[in-house]
């Protein structure tokens, strides 16, 4: 689906599909509404240093913002950082009115919250994280440098966390830690530069 500003791939409508046919409402609610609260995290950022929002779309990489306007480097990292910290906002409030309320809901909410804003401050590509560590990186070691440095850092941290996730499978552990990494390594953008123009979930 693409209409205007948002864009929907088929890849991402089929994994939606399957994410509402295995979990109940309640909980979908509970995944959602963090991811929500991130991405507006980002968005209001993106707005308050002028940048305009040009699409919103969403693929088998997850959620993505494509955004132009001239902006300090200072300001791409702030507004990386504003998703996570919207989503730990996020996470303390529904934590404190699950505590009053024992509401399970919101308990499962704020720890998705948590571990979402945590995952997207590891500095690999496309994380919120790598796209920091991208910016800073260029900034001290200039542009083709940074990219290198980053590109390699992600790489060599997705290839770790699979070794990871593959010997907690092995373990009988669960295999969440490795279908990340893969997706990590399989997200892998061609030039670490125009991760500055995307934010990715």
């Amino acid at each position: 689906m693409d209409k205007g500003r948002v864009s929907i791939s088929t890849g991402a409508l089929l994994l939606g599909a399957l994410i509402y046919c295995t979990v109940s409402f309640s909980e979908l609610a509970a995944i959602l509404a963090p991811v929500i609260v991130h991405e507006l995290g980002h968005i209001v950022a993106l707005r308050l240093y002028g940048l305009r929002i040009r699409r919103v779309s969403a693929d088998l990489r997850g959620l993505c913002i494509e955004y132009g306007g001239l902006c300090a480097p200072s300001g791409h990292a702030v507004s990386a950082l504003a998703g996570p910290a919207a989503g730990f906002a996020y996470a303390f409030a529904a934590s404190y009115f699950a505590r009053g309320s024992a509401n399970e809901v919101l308990t499962l909410s704020a720890g998705v919250s948590l571990l979402l804003s945590l995952f997207n401050l590891l500095p690999i590509l496309p994380l919120d994280g790598g796209r920091i560590f991208s910016i800073i990186a260029e900034e001290l070691l200039g542009g083709r440098r940074g990219d290198a440095l980053t590109k390699a850092v992600s790489l060599a941290l997705s290839a770790a966390l699979l070794i990871a996730g593959t010997v907690l499978t092995w373990r009988g552990e669960g295999t969440a830690l490795a279908l990340a990494a893969l997706w990590l390594l399989l997200s892998q953008p061609d030039k670490a530069a125009l991760v500055k123009r995307r934010e990715l979930l």
